[in-house]
């Protein structure tokens, strides 16, 4: 940022931490309260770039770090949007950086065990998301509400949650290949077979129309979908159905990829995928090895995502093949491996 742009972002009066613009970029701040000049284009422009920064980073980021840093930049953005006198545009585009502050610092809260934060985060952030007539985050903020659904054991209201995000995007977008996938998801719940294969089947269709801008890169998004991650996404429909040996036929072709492409989070969750089809084949040592690395390989970035994925993969295995000395260590390992807590 020159100068003459540092000029514009004091005289708008931005409210802004030295995290939120970068270290050096303001050395005070200007004048507080709601009669404040409206925020220049400079700051806007500057805000979209942080949300899309942050969402970037997200997977590959501790998500204690993540945490840390909306915590202090919702606060403040907020208060930009509280002011009097905002022209509709800005206000418009304000709402559009607090829905999708707020959306990630949901998905922390969710990430870390908190599933009333979260979900409580997410209704927050939806109101944002429809002010500001982002269709896209309202999809994606729909999916997440099936997924607390399902997990909460209402899998019929996981199912309509995902097709009211599909209902609120266009038929050949990312989001509506990745409502297809969360759909999936919610109809493997049901068990409802030939429902998951559509949407499945569906989900893939959309997915190989996108250009390379709409694929973006594997891992965390909220606005495009990577083949490797639809991967992942598709796995876990299968095994949601209790078809493991579908679900490995997405695992076996993205482990390697994701390993390039440094997806923390989706390299762990497709090898434990990945290890739910082989203990379905009776090849333990094969299956608790790959959870041993995904733990290993989010030992850094640990979620309740990972953990809860585990357990259920050790519970599994153990009706497989009942008691088994590796599951007990696998067990072990489960009891200290705790996703970090975060302060409201």
């Amino acid at each position: 940022m020159d100068a003459s742009s540092r000029r514009r972002l004091l005289a708008a009066g931005a409210l802004l931490p030295l995290d939120l613009l970068g270290a050096g970029e303001l050395p005070g701040r200007a004048g507080r309260g709601s009669g404040a000049v409206s925020p220049s284009p400079d700051l806007l422009g500057h805000l979209d770039d942080r949300v899309a920064r942050i969402t970037a980073d997200y997977e590959r980021t501790p998500i204690a770090v993540t945490a840390a840093r909306l915590r202090r930049q919702l606060p403040v953005v907020r208060s930009l949007l509280a002011r009097d006198s905002l022209p509709p545009a800005t206000r418009l585009r304000l709402h559009q950086v607090v829905g999708r502050l707020a959306a990630l610092w949901a998905t922390t809260r969710h990430d870390t065990g908190d599933t009333t934060g979260a979900a409580a985060a997410f209704g927050e952030a939806y109101q944002h998301a429809a002010e500001a007539g982002d269709a896209t985050l309202m999809c994606w903020i729909r999916l997440w509400q099936s997924s607390l659904a399902r997990k909460a054991g209402r899998p019929a209201d996981a199912v309509g949650l995902a097709a009211a995000g599909r209902a609120l995007v266009g038929p050949g977008t990312p989001a509506a290949a990745r409502a297809a996938a969360i759909e999936a998801r919610a109809h493997g719940a049901l068990g409802a077979r030939w429902k998951v294969h559509e949407a499945v089947g569906r989900a893939w269709s959309i997915v190989g129309s996108l250009t390379a801008d709409q694929h973006g890169e594997p891992g965390f998004s909220i606005d495009t979908l990577h083949v490797l991650t639809l991967s992942e996404l598709s796995a876990a429909a299968y095994v949601e159905l209790g078809m493991p040996g579908a679900a490995s036929v997405y695992t076996d072709a993205a482990i390697h990829q994701l390993d390039l492409a440094g997806a923390t989070g989706l390299r762990s969750m497709a090898r434990i995928a990945a290890a739910t089809a082989a203990a379905g084949r009776r090849d333990l040592d094969h299956a608790v090895h790959l959870v041993d690395a995904a733990l290993t390989i989010s030992r850094d970035r640990p979620s309740s995502v990972i953990a809860g994925r585990a357990r259920r993969f050790v519970g599994e295995a153990r009706g497989y093949v009942g008691w088994h000395a590796a599951l007990d260590d696998l067990d072990d390992r489960l009891r200290t491996w705790h996703a970090p807590r975060l302060t409201p």
